[in-house]
């Protein structure tokens, strides 16, 4: 797995920790419990999705250098509307709690603080999680092999 989707992933598990601990610390205060529920639900799965436009738009915007400037504002927009549009369908219906809803949208902010501490936690767990393609272990390679016919 390269660094890139590993750090997607631990950014996701983030999220999902952040929406876990809003549905649970939130619950016990909104007079309508299922409400709030709900809401944080509909908060975590649009990080989750905006997190997931957010790395594809990043892909996309490496491998086109030339409209990479308009790929990320452009996904930047949408990231937005979508979050824009669920909050107005939380506010709008009687089944979800905007305020829970907001939160666990938010929570992606807050999951970027966590993601270091995630990685740290991830690797103790599994050390060789974050597996190269070999890449790197080639040009270490070569660099030895210079330096040792070249005499230093």
């Amino acid at each position: 797995m390269n660094y890139f989707k590993q750090t997607l992933r631990e950014l996701q598990i983030g999220v999902i920790i952040l929406g876990i601990l809003n549905i649970l610390i939130g619950m016990w205060f909104p007079k309508n419990m299922l409400a709030y529920v709900l809401g944080g639900l509909l908060g975590t799965v649009t990080a989750l999705v905006m997190t997931d436009n957010m790395a594809r738009a990043i892909a996309r915007a490496v491998s086109d250098e030339k409209r990479a400037s308009a790929r990320i504002r452009l996904a930047f927009f949408l990231r937005y509307a979508i979050a824009v549009v669920v909050m107005i369908v939380a506010c709008v219906s009687p089944y979800t709690n905007p305020i829970a809803t907001f939160i666990g949208i938010f929570s992606i902010k807050f999951a970027t603080y966590l993601t270091p501490l995630i990685h740290k936690i991830n690797l103790k767990i599994n050390p060789n999680s974050l597996e190269t393609d070999g890449s790197e272990e080639a040009e270490e390679e070569n660099n030895d092999s210079e330096s040792v016919v070249g005499g230093r």
